[in-house]
């Protein structure tokens, strides 16, 4: 079910939850499963370790533009 949205979905999103400072990134998780129907818990940790994982590098390369 993970291929249900692109990560780039998923990763908007949670840069947006970062950029906001509205919760810590322990509980971002939680945050996937809600917004995202049908994500189950081990998919949306799974993507938050991606997320985590390729955060400098992605925000690096945004910089550069």
């Amino acid at each position: 079910m993970r291929n249900m949205y692109p990560d780039a979905d998923y990763f908007a999103f949670l840069d947006g939850l970062r950029d906001a400072g509205e919760m810590n990134t322990v509980l971002a998780p939680v945050a996937l499963i809600d917004e995202f129907p049908g994500l189950r818990a081990e998919e949306a940790k799974a993507v938050c370790a991606d997320w985590r994982a390729t955060y400098h590098e992605r925000r690096t390369r945004l910089s550069r533009g």
